[in-house]
C-alpha cells in the first residue's frame, strides 16, 4: 500500500468510527405539576400525555397488570393502563366479591369469587371505566384506559415526571376521581423537544369534592 492509499484508508476509517460512535438524539422528558384552587398540591392525579402527531406505539403483547381487593377496596383505587392491557383482579379479602363495570370503554362483570378464580380482562378500548361490587356498594374504583404509553398519577408534591417522549407536540390532560371541574384548563398542548424536558403546570379552579362515602340505591351510576 503506498502513501496515498494509506492516508486514504486513514481517512475513511475514522469517518465509519465517527458515524458509528456518534450518538442519536434522545428523547424529550415532560415535567407535570398540579396545585388546587388553594395552591397546595395535588396527589394521585391522572396525567396522560397523547402525541398530536403519529401514532403512539402499542403495549407490549400479553401484558397483565393487577388490581387487588383487600379490606373492601379496590388497591389501587385508580389504575392507568394502556388499551390492550389486561388486568387482573383478585380478591385478596375474607368475603367474596363481585366486580363488574357497567362503562362504555369496558362493560363486565366477574360472577361471586373468592381468591383468583376468573382469567384476566382486557381492556381494548380507551376511555375511563368505573368499577363497583355488586355484594359491597362502599367500594369504588378506577381505571383509565389510554392509546398512549405517557401516562402516570402525580405523587404527593403533585409531581410527575414523564420520560422518552419523541419529539413533537402532545396533548396533556389530567383527571381525578374527585375533581369539581371540567374544561379547558384540564388539558393543554406542550411541546417535547429532544434532549429537553418540557413543563406543564396546572392549577385547579375548584376544591376537591368530598370522597363518597356511602354507596347504594341513593346514588347513580353517572354520579360517579
Amino acid at each position: 500500500m503506498n502513501s496515498r492509499s494509506a492516508l486514504l484508508f486513514v481517512y475513511v476509517t475514522a469517518c465509519t468510527v465517527l458515524a458509528v460512535s456518534r450518538p442519536a438524539s434522545a428523547a424529550g422528558g415532560l415535567a407535570v405539576t398540579i396545585n388546587g384552587a388553594d395552591g397546595m398540591p395535588v396527589s394521585g392525579a391522572v396525567v396522560i400525555a397523547e402525541p398530536l402527531q403519529g401514532g403512539a406505539p402499542r403495549a407490549r403483547a400479553g401484558q397483565t397488570v393487577v388490581m387487588d381487593q383487600h379490606n373492601l377496596m379496590f388497591v389501587p383505587d385508580v389504575l392507568v393502563v394502556q388499551t390492550g392491557t389486561a388486568v387482573d383482579f383478585p380478591n385478596s379479602d375474607h368475603v367474596r366479591h363481585q366486580v363488574y363495570s357497567f362503562s362504555s370503554a369496558k362493560k363486565f362483570e366477574l360472577a361471586l369469587y373468592a381468591g383468583r378464580p376468573h382469567a384476566p380482562i382486557v381492556f381494548d378500548k380507551a376511555g375511563l371505566v368505573t368499577l363497583g361490587c355488586n355484594i359491597h356498594d362502599n367500594m369504588l374504583g378506577y381505571i383509565w384506559v389510554t392509546d398512549s404509553p405517557w401516562y402516570g398519577r402525580s405523587d404527593a408534591e403533585g409531581k410527575l415526571q414523564l420520560r422518552e417522549l419523541p419529539a413533537g407536540q402532545y396533548r396533556v390532560h389530567i383527571w381525578h376521581a374527585l375533581l369539581g371541574e371540567s374544561g379547558p384548563e384540564l388539558e393543554q398542548r406542550i411541546n417535547v423537544a429532544d434532549d429537553q424536558v418540557a413543563a406543564a403546570r396546572f392549577r385547579l379552579t375548584h376544591a376537591l369534592r368530598a370522597p363518597l362515602r356511602n354507596h347504594g340505591a341513593d346514588k347513580q351510576w353517572e354520579d360517579y
